[in-house]
């Protein structure tokens, strides 16, 4: 039995990346008896974690709920978990979740990809691969916040397999269409940087040490905030 804080998300972790299209109310809740607990739930490709966001004032400290992550959610290339996942908790404590870091194009994440990136000799200003160019803040809006990624495979004879076709066209960002709220689990550029999922070709960078967790996370998590400036 678990015993959580009030405040933060719930999260449970998984061994292979999900689907995000099967991550939702329908396939993730918070009981306690006959009770649903209101929230939002989110997919991280990084942790390839399936989190729930009670609202506020939901969690009742000393009472016994369960966070279940249901058999029909799939890996990313369409397998079923096969059973359910269950996590038995108690919340205690006071309430009050800390503000994700957002970080900052300019500040975190221009300078980590002309690292890691364009002196790799891959993505620079100078004829960049796929038209990419991540060697400054202006390059990244211009050619990948809401571009479409030109690896994506497209079903039909003359393209790539597509094995997860519910996935569709994938932007290199996805800033959302709601301000501050982007969507990191259908950013394809994200996925080149963690090397697995629905991508096409060898993980970024190519050839180099890849990015760390960490390193990874900053990203995402500039992403989820609507690829702030």
């Amino acid at each position: 039995m678990a015993r959580l804080p009030l405040g933060p998300a719930l999260r449970v972790r998984f061994n292979r990346r999900l689907s995000p299209r099967s991550v939702n109310r329908a396939t993730v809740s918070v009981t306690s008896g006959g009770l649903s607990v209101f929230g939002g739930v989110r997919y991280d490709p990084v942790l390839r974690d399936v989190w729930y966001q009670p609202n506020p004032g939901e969690l009742r400290q000393g009472l016994e709920y369960v966070l279940t992550v249901r058999s029909t959610v799939t890996s990313w290339d369409g397998v079923l978990l096969g059973r359910d996942h269950e996590v038995h908790f108690i919340p205690q404590g006071r309430a009050g979740d800390p503000p994700l870091p957002q970080g900052s194009l300019a500040r975190d994440i221009a300078p980590l990809f002309l690292v890691r990136c364009v002196d790799a000799g891959c993505h620079g200003s100078v004829a960049p691969a796929l038209g990419l160019d991540l060697s400054s803040p202006e390059a990244i809006r211009r050619t990948a916040v809401g571009v479409a990624a030109r690896q994506r495979p497209a079903p039909g004879p003359a393209g790539v397999t597509v094995t997860d076709p519910h996935w569709g066209p994938l932007a290199r960002v996805d800033p959302g269409v709601t301000a501050g709220q982007g969507r990191p689990e259908y950013s394809y550029l994200l996925y080149k940087l963690l090397g697995d999922g629905p991508v096409v070709g060898s993980r970024m960078p190519l050839g180099r040490e890849p990015l760390a967790e960490a390193e990874l996370s900053r990203v995402s998590s500039w992403i989820a905030a609507g690829a702030p400036p």
